[in-house]
Formats: structure tokens, C-alpha cells, sequence
């Protein structure tokens, strides 16, 4: 054989042959000898284990596209905060609730008919042809004698008393400087026709007050709110329509806050 040459007569059974000058060279081979037990379970689970969570890292730090890394990267934020959130925001719409449904009688009331019903004398009049919720014209002598003053919590002051030969309708007028000597000699009131348990709570103090004078007041008994035509009361409809706004606004936050957010990658997961 001519020297700088070898060639191979076969191929070598245990793998590839590499020459170099007139030496044939093997390739060093590694032997894995399993130790004992590396068959059990344990061992198994381990193994797949470590390949699921080499997986899972593989794809977090692949983002799906459109979606911002630096967005992904800002902490979550805390459980309580959150909670607390929600807490308010599920208040501000019952409370809103609650304050939509207090205003529907004053609401209704805007809309009614701006002209005056002439329901005529008290000493007349019969209750069962009166409607709650409208816009009248009552005329009666005011009893100054019976008559009970009240303050709200803004500051107004109203004056409240029956009107001669009666007890089922009482009227409420302003009570401002001079409305004494503007009461007494005034025999007509128009403004708002409601009961005494339509107008709640805020009328509790001056009913007990009718009652230790010995004037019969209760739920059913109206009450003349004299001077309160229909358009007066467009702050209710303000009110209302905030109150709404409200309520949509804390559904809408809500509804987008537990809607779930669906990422789409167009890049195929290897």
C-alpha cells in the first residue's frame, strides 16, 4: 500500500471511522449506565416535570403579537386594591339605584299637565276625586292657629297648616320674611297635590307635631306643596339623568373588567 494513502475495506460496524495519516481513529463513545431505580415513577415525573416547565418558558417569554413586553412586565395589582374597588364601584350603582327609584314620582311629576286642575273649596272637597301627583288649585281660609314651621337640612323653611272647616288637606307654603301677613290673606294656593307617605321620613317630625295638636294627620292625608308648579322641579330630572349615567358607567367598568382578554399570536409555538 502506497505510503500517505489508507483506504477502508469496510465500513466499521460500530459507527463512523475517521482517518488521519496511516491510524484509524474511533470516535470516543459515551455509556450511559442507568443507575439503580432511575426506572421508578418518581423519576419519570421529574423528567417531565423539568420538560413541562422548560416548555412553559419557552413560552412566556415568546409574547404573543400586538402585545406589548413592557405591558406584560408591570406587576399585578394587589388583591386587596382590587377588592376594594369593586366594593365601591357595585355601591355607587345600588345607591344610584336607590336614588333613581326615590325619583320617580318627582320625575313624573315634570311631565304632568302645566296647567292648574281646579279641585275648588276645601270645605267641599271630596278626597276621593283627588289624584296624588298633580298640579291643583285649592282654595280655604289658613288656619294660623294649627300651623307648624319646619327647617330642612339646606336651610328652607316651610309652614305648614289646614285650611278651615277640614283636616284632610293640608298645604305647605315658603316660610320667608313676610309670609305671615301673605298666608293669612290668601285664599288660593296652587302647586304640587301629594300624601303625607309619598313625601316619607322628611314629613315625620311635622306629623307628630299635628298630632300632639290634637289634628288628625296620616298616610293617605294630602298635602298642598303650594307654589311647585311642574317646571320648578327639572332638578329632579338632572338628578335622575346623572343618576343613570351613573349606573351605565359602573356596568360598562364592570362588564370590561371581567371580560376576559383573549391574546392571538400569529407566530406558530415550537
Amino acid at each position: 500500500m502506497p505510503s500517505g494513502r489508507c483506504e477502508a475495506a469496510a465500513k466499521p460496524p460500530h459507527g463512523p471511522v475517521l482517518l488521519l495519516g496511516a491510524a484509524i481513529v474511533r470516535p470516543a463513545r459515551s455509556v450511559h449506565h442507568p443507575a439503580a431505580g432511575a426506572n421508578k415513577p418518581a423519576d419519570r415525573l421529574s423528567k417531565l416535570l423539568v420538560t413541562t416547565v422548560e416548555h412553559d418558558d419557552v413560552l412566556l417569554s415568546r409574547p404573543a403579537a400586538g402585545v406589548d413586553p413592557e405591558l406584560l412586565a408591570l406587576p399585578a395589582p394587589a388583591r386587596g386594591r382590587r377588592l376594594a374597588t369593586l366594593t365601591l364601584m357595585a355601591a355607587c350603582a345600588a345607591a344610584a339605584l336607590a336614588m333613581l327609584a326615590s325619583l320617580r314620582a318627582d320625575v313624573a311629576y315634570f311631565f304632568a299637565d302645566d296647567r292648574a286642575q281646579a279641585v275648588g273649596e276645601a270645605v267641599d272637597l271630596d278626597p276621593r276625586a283627588l289624584s296624588p301627583n298633580t298640579y291643583v288649585t285649592l282654595e280655604g281660609t289658613p288656619m294660623a292657629s294649627t300651623r307648624v314651621t319646619y327647617e330642612r337640612v339646606l336651610g328652607d323653611r316651610f309652614a305648614v297648616f289646614p285650611l278651615a272647616g277640614q283636616r284632610r288637606v293640608l298645604v305647605q307654603v315658603p316660610a320667608d320674611d313676610g309670609f305671615e301677613n301673605r298666608a293669612s290673606a290668601r285664599r288660593e294656593f296652587s302647586g304640587r297635590l301629594v300624601t303625607v307617605g309619598q313625601l316619607g321620613s322628611r314629613f315625620g317630625a311635622v306629623e307628630r307635631t299635628f298630632e300632639r295638636m290634637d289634628v288628625p294627620v296620616s298616610s293617605e292625608t294630602y298635602v298642598l306643596l303650594a307654589d311647585e308648579p311642574p317646571g320648578s322641579y327639572v332638578w329632579a330630572l338632572l338628578l335622575a339623568a346623572l343618576c343613570a349615567l351613573v349606573v351605565l358607567l359602573d356596568v360598562f367598568l364592570l362588564l370590561r373588567w371581567f371580560r376576559p382578554i383573549r391574546l392571538e399570536s400569529t407566530e406558530p409555538l415550537r
